[in-house]
């Protein structure tokens, strides 16, 4: 089983941020590091969770209406109970890259938003530039995965917290794995997961009893906010 960092070390410095992906980085625990992406009115990829500024700077910015430039004026505020990270801003997904790179971590990357669909193929050109990074790509966005499986063989997951015959059908026509919030999980169903073939993830683990448990059932990768 694998361990991956939730917008980096989150329960020690403010999420998505540098500070947390260096503390995630330098974790010889984690397979791989956790973000997550929007695009900006300026076709900008930005390492960020909200929609908008409101929680995590104390904003009222819509993020998709606002230009990388003008977001880089906003400091981080929030998002971690530790404060000795000032001076924190929105980072690129370069930026996040040359990290994964740098420390050989798994880039795992939620998309969040993008302007247009077609953008998505933007994204894989900037991977390009990281040959050496894993990539997963995941979302809760079922269109965005399949627009990425038709123009890539990246590895990709769909985020969930329900799982039906039907769902399961349409992941495997499109090459697609799973990732299940952790209150969803049953026996039953992992094993019927398993048996077709899926690599498996759960988001957000925080408790080592609750890893050990799914480690047991045969859980590929959890996303943790802490070391476990």
């Amino acid at each position: 089983m694998k361990y991956i960092a939730h917008r980096g070390l989150s329960s020690q410095a403010p999420e998505n941020t540098i500070a947390s992906f260096l503390l995630a980085a330098k974790e010889e625990r984690f397979f791989g590091i956790e973000c997550d992406v929007h695009e900006t009115i300026d076709h900008q990829f930005i390492v960020f969770h909200d929609d908008d500024l409101k929680r995590m700077a104390k904003m009222d910015i819509k993020v998709k209406e606002t230009t990388y430039q003008e977001l880089q004026k906003y400091l981080i505020k929030t998002g971690s109970k530790v404060k000795t990270f000032p001076n924190q801003t929105i980072p690129l997904l370069t930026d996040y890259l040359s990290i994964c790179e740098e420390y050989q971590k798994a880039a795992i990357i939620e998309i969040k938003y993008v302007q247009d669909m077609e953008n998505l193929q933007k994204l894989l050109e900037i991977f390009e530039h990281y040959p050496t990074v894993k990539i997963i790509l995941i979302s809760f966005n079922l269109s965005y995965l399949k627009y990425l499986r038709a123009i890539s063989d990246v590895s990709l997951q769909f985020l969930t917290d329900k799982v039906t015959d039907t769902l399961i059908y349409d992941l495997r026509v499109n090459s697609i794995d799973v990732s299940i919030q952790k209150d969803s999980f049953k026996p039953t169903l992992i094993a019927k997961l398993k048996k077709k073939g899926f690599e498996i993830a759960t988001f957000t683990v925080n408790k080592k009893s609750t890893a050990k448990q799914l480690e047991k059932i045969g859980i590929d990768y959890i996303t943790t906010d802490k070391v476990l």
